[in-house]
């Protein structure tokens, strides 16, 4: 069995800065509780949303309360309505709202967890034995790290931007500011060349330093793209700076005042993330495609898909947004299967119906340490075409 290794708290948000795949693998890896199930509430709680104004978003929580199969054992009952209390009390003290917010329960097993994000989540309420985690996975896959360098030709400032989330790396750069140089001679123009030169000279030993900086930061942030922002001079002569490696990572070069404040490079990050992320997602399901038609390690379909992950071959898992489809999984090999009425077909013994079949299968595919990939816009409407759902095989 694995540890226990769920995260608990008093009914306040967690203190690191933005959630990671570890601490969702954590809820993944969390035990369940015979006959306690766990609360999951999504919540989106964007107060630039006129539907969430007013505190409305605790109506959409008992709308999806109410909604919930109710349990026909009393003591079941008790359980969901305990937990329930606990997430009012919490929205009950929610004032600083961000956009989003994620809360689980089990009260019979003091299990407390609350996540505010950066980021929009759908409005979701599950009572299960585990933890509902698909949509924390989802929007990590969909938010990759980015790096900000804005600089000019004398100051630099370094971001990192994570779901949603902005923080200013005040320290990086500060060894790197160039001071205005003033001269004074009796010929104008000469002076006036030699400050031009000199002030030349010390912009191209900044952004020098800028780049070296960069290289050394970049394994410590660890971020995944790299915007650069700023002068349209300072950012092109920066960009031939920077190594080979650095430069791989760098995605759009953008205009922005290097006093900017935090917002607006929050604002223009989140635009060039939503470009770039539905332009790779497009590249990905044509290139899964070709790889299928080709039969070289892909697969499309349902049935295919499930087939390669019960083979464990499954290296990457790809599907379009919303796609959840009923299955089964079998009592015995925990077999996922696309069908219900029948044997499992690897053991013969019984299967039991699930609703969430695709959440399973994500969840099989992390425990085989791949990767999961969401699909939306124009490539979801691709892959649609043959399927909604296929893999990228290991072998």
């Amino acid at each position: 069995m694995k540890p226990e290794r769920a995260m608990h708290s008093t009914g306040t948000a967690t203190d690191q800065a933005t959630i990671t795949r570890r601490e969702v693998e954590s809820l993944m890896e969390r035990e369940a509780q015979p006959g306690s199930p766990v609360l999951t509430v999504y919540l989106e709680t964007d107060q630039s949303n006129v539907l969430n104004v007013n505190r409305a978003f605790k109506v959409v929580f008992r709308n999806m309360l109410r909604d919930v199969e109710q349990p026909e054992d009393r003591d079941k009952q008790e359980q969901l309505k305990e937990d329930a209390e606990r997430v009012l009390r919490f929205l009950d003290d929610y004032r600083d709202t961000k956009r989003g917010l994620v809360m689980f329960s089990d009260a019979s097993d003091g299990f407390f967890h609350v996540r505010e994000l950066g980021v929009r989540v759908p409005n979701i309420l599950t009572w299960r034995d585990l933890p509902y985690v698909q949509p924390l996975l989802e929007l990590i896959d969909e938010h990759e790290r980015y790096g900000v360098v804005l600089t000019d030709r004398e100051h630099a400032r370094l971001f990192s931007i994570f779901l949603g989330e902005i923080e200013e790396h005040k320290d990086v750069f500060a060894k790197a500011e160039v001071t205005h140089i003033k001269t004074s001679g009796t010929d104008h123009s000469r002076s006036q060349m030699n400050i031009q030169r000199k002030a030349d000279v010390h912009a191209r030993w900044h952004l020098s330093e800028v780049a070296q900086m960069m290289s050394r930061v970049a394994g410590r942030l660890e971020f995944d793209r790299l915007i650069l922002a700023g002068t349209v001079e300072a950012t092109s002569e920066l960009h031939g700076l920077l190594p080979k490696a650095l430069r791989a990572r760098v995605v759009r070069k953008i205009a922005l005042p290097v006093q900017a404040n935090s917002a607006v490079v929050l604002e223009e990050t989140m635009k060039i993330e939503e470009e770039v992320e539905r332009q790779r997602e497009v590249d990905l399901v044509e290139q899964l495609i070709t790889a299928a038609n080709k039969r070289q390690n892909a697969m499309l379909g349902l049935e295919e898909t499930l087939l390669a992950l019960q083979e464990w071959r499954v290296w990457q898992l790809v599907y379009t947004e919303g796609f959840n489809v009923q299955g089964s999984q079998c009592t015995n090999c925990q077999a996922l299967l696309a069908t219900a009425n029948k044997p499992c077909d690897y053991c013969g013994r019984p299967v039991r119906a699930v609703n969430d079949l695709i959440q399973l299968a994500t969840e099989r595919v992390f425990d085989l340490e791949g990767k999961v990939e969401q699909v939306r816009g124009q490539a979801a409407a691709r892959l649609k075409e043959v399927g909604s759902i296929g893999a990228i095989l290991r072998f």
